[in-house]
Parts: C-alpha cells; sequence; structure tokens
C-alpha cells in the first residue's frame, strides 16, 4: 500500500524517467522506481540502515536497469523535467492552476507541492452525540492517542498529524460521536449555518458527508432535505444518519436532466430557509487525499476522455445545478456553493457568471465577516482553502443571500 500512495504520488515524474531511458511505463516499473528512490523508501523508514541496504540491492540485482535510469543519486527530479511534470500536474488543470495564483510561479509551486504530501487524518465532533470537543478530545487523549490536538480552524475538528493510527480503536470514531471529515469540508459545512426549526437543503448530498453537520447544527430540529440523483448514494446517506443520531433528515431522489425542471423542486420553488450546494466538480482540490485523481479524471464510465472537453462539459453542469438550486431559496435565504477544487473556471467564475444573468439579478454575494477564517479571495468575496496556507483540501465557497 506504501509503495502504491508512492507511485500515486509521484507518477508523472517516475513515468518521464520511464520514457527518457527508453522503457515502458508499466505498473511494475513504477512500483520498483517508486522503491527505488529515497523518498520512496518510507516503508523502510523503521528498519536499520543494513536492511535497507540488502533490501536495495536485491531491488538493483533483479532489476538492473534501476541503476541507469537513476544514475543521478536516486532523485527523480533531473535538468530538463518540465516545472508541470515537477509538480504532479495533469494537463487539462495546468492553465487554470496557473490562474488561479495569478501567475505567481512561487505561489503556484507551493500549493502544488503541497497537494503532493498525504493529508493528515481529520475528525469532526458530532455534537448530537458528543457535547464538546474537549469531551472527545480527552477520551481520545486517555485512550493513549497524544498526537491528536485541536484543529487550528474548524472548532469541531480534532487532528491526527499522520494517518497511520488504528482507526477502529479512536474512542468515539465506531458509535459516530467523532466523523473522519476533512477540516476544510467543515468549515464550508459551518458556512451553512443552518439554524434549528429552519427548512434546509443539502443539494448534491450524497452520501451525506455534509448532511451530518447540517443536522447537529439544527440539533435535529427544523427539516433537512437530502437531494441528490443517485438513489444508492442516499441510502448510504440514510445508514450514517442511523448511526450519527441524526434524526431530521428526509431524502429526495432528483433528476438528472437539467434541460427539465424537476417536479420535487419545482413545487419547492423559494420554501427554503438555507441551500447547500456541494457542486460535483474535478477535485483538484482533494488531489493530496486522492493523488490518483490527477489521471484518473481522463478515464471516465472506464474508458479514456479528454480532460479538458470534461471539464468544459462539467462547467455546464455546475451551472445547471446552481440555478436549479438557487429557486429554492425563499427571499433573504441564503445559498452556499462549494466545490473541492482550485480552478476559477469552476470557482469565482461561475459565482460572477450566474450573478451577471437575469436569474442571479436579485442576489447578492454576502461573506460573513466573523468567519473562523477570513474570506480573503477575490478582494474579500469568497472563502478559498488551500493546503499550503490553511493545511485544508483545497475548497473554494461562495455565500449569496436573495434580496
Amino acid at each position: 500500500q506504501f509503495l502504491l500512495d508512492g507511485v500515486a504520488r509521484r507518477q508523472y515524474r517516475i513515468d518521464w524517467r520511464l520514457r527518457e531511458a527508453g522503457l515502458e511505463c508499466t505498473s511494475e516499473h513504477r512500483v520498483v522506481m517508486a522503491a527505488a528512490v529515497d523518498e520512496g523508501c518510507h516503508f523502510l523508514s523503521d528498519r536499520n540502515v543494513e536492511t535497507r541496504r540488502v533490501v536495495m540491492d536485491e531491488l538493483t540485482a533483479s532489476y538492473p536497469w534501476v541503476q541507469h535510469v537513476l544514475d543521478d543519486g536516486k532523485s527523480l527530479e533531473v535538468d530538463g523535467m518540465g516545472l508541470r511534470t515537477r509538480l504532479e500536474c495533469p494537463d487539462w488543470a495546468w492553465g487554470g492552476l496557473k490562474d488561479a495564483f495569478l501567475g505567481n510561479e512561487n505561489h503556484l509551486i507551493r500549493e502544488l507541492k503541497a497537494l503532493q504530501r498525504p493529508a493528515p487524518l481529520d475528525l469532526r465532533v458530532n455534537t448530537l452525540l458528543c457535547p464538546t470537543r474537549e469531551d472527545a478530545l480527552r477520551n481520545i487523549s486517555k485512550a493513549g492517542f497524544t498526537t491528536a490536538k485541536r484543529t487550528p480552524w474548524s472548532p469541531l475538528g480534532i487532528r491526527f498529524p499522520k494517518r497511520d493510527v488504528p482507526l477502529g480503536k479512536i474512542p468515539g470514531l465506531l458509535s459516530r460521536a467523532v466523523e473522519p471529515q476533512d477540516e476544510g469540508s467543515q468549515l464550508v459545512a459551518a458556512l451553512v449555518d443552518a439554524r434549528p426549526g429552519e427548512t434546509v437543503c443539502d443539494y448534491c448530498a450524497g452520501s451525506g458527508g455534509k448532511t451530518l453537520p447540517l443536522a447537529a447544527q439544527m440539533r435535529n430540529r427544523g427539516r433537512l432535505y437530502s437531494l441528490d440523483v443517485s438513489e444508492t448514494r442516499l441510502a448510504r446517506g440514510k445508514a450514517r444518519c442511523v448511526k450519527a443520531g441524526v434524526s431530521n433528515v428526509q431524502r429526495q431522489v432528483v433528476s438528472k436532466d437539467m434541460e427539465r425542471k424537476d417536479k420535487w423542486c419545482k413545487r419547492r420553488k423559494r420554501t427554503f430557509d438555507r441551500v447547500l450546494v456541494d457542486a460535483p466538480c474535478s477535485g483538484v482540490g482533494s488531489w493530496r487525499r486522492k493523488p490518483d485523481a490527477r489521471w484518473m479524471w481522463e478515464v471516465f464510465d472506464g474508458e479514456v476522455s479528454d480532460g479538458a472537453v470534461r471539464l468544459e462539459e462539467l462547467l455546464i453542469l455546475q451551472q445547471q445545478i446552481l440555478r436549479r438550486a438557487a429557486r429554492l431559496v425563499k427571499p433573504g435565504g441564503r445559498l452556499v456553493y462549494v466545490t473541492c477544487s482550485l480552478l476559477p473556471q469552476e470557482n469565482e467564475r461561475q459565482i460572477q457568471y450566474f450573478l451577471d444573468s437575469d436569474e442571479g439579478s436579485k442576489w447578492r454575494l454576502d461573506p460573513p465577516s466573523d468567519f473562523s477564517v477570513p474570506f480573503e479571495h477575490c478582494d474579500g468575496s469568497f472563502l478559498r482553502l488551500t493546503p499550503a496556507k490553511h493545511d485544508t483540501d483545497g475548497f473554494f465557497a461562495a455565500v449569496l443571500t436573495l434580496t
């Protein structure tokens, strides 16, 4: 598993070195390269120097081409390797990421290198089952997990710096008093600020990753609707809700056909106090957690696709979802648009396009002034979380109010 992770985080560089040496980019060759480079040997870090030397000698004996390929001292990065390859960035995302950081190469390098590193393990305290974070953290510390600490931004988060912890032994995890959730995901859910007694919608709810914190915000009082096009995903969310002590959620499958109005949504136009749109996206911000997503984006429904074309198709869907969800919000209500992407075309440009449309003419940006993380992106209009700056997955969020 360590080696596979090592390949996933270095595949563009590994493939570049293999091609330069005239070798095929096979799974076997990639694993061998990941094991051979110094940075890929963390699976041997708990062994003595002699053991590591023996293992590496056996590796080079079985694959003599390794010494030829890595004749520079076992470093993957060499002269002639382009910046995009060094930063493990696919072509379809490169232009957007350069735009995201305004052409500042140093900023771009910091953020993409942060996306290459493994994410920590973050937990969210489920306040329906555990009164405070301090209670949960105390129980976790008593169980011997001394590295656990408070997350810096989310008031409900607990962080383990490394993910190699026995999950089944963490107090509260099996009982759902705590749930695995990246701190960034916790923060964008907190922006909804759902209140007890309100009518709230989690659009594109999936299996309920953000439905659960919304229910906790509402203290199980009021109506919380979990919407998705997949009945299977909603069914998984139902099971999670039961285990987490959530009792105020109603699930609804909505139509995939965005060209026609969904009957359920049409009947509930302008009836919701708050709507969260957790839009389907490229997932660029989650690369440190899902490193293989860089190239898997170009494999869709089992077939190789053009990543740039797929992104363009997704942008159309995002705008359609945003408009459908916006029609649910009552005057004075709140709409929160979220992606786990850093690409401007999925984020601020989508919001601006919506605001410039006829349907968006009665909406205004309404960034909260007292949120735990300052809204600094685009002159304070939006929230952008990044791995280098905030040590979270990459997220974008916009808060809008219907006037």
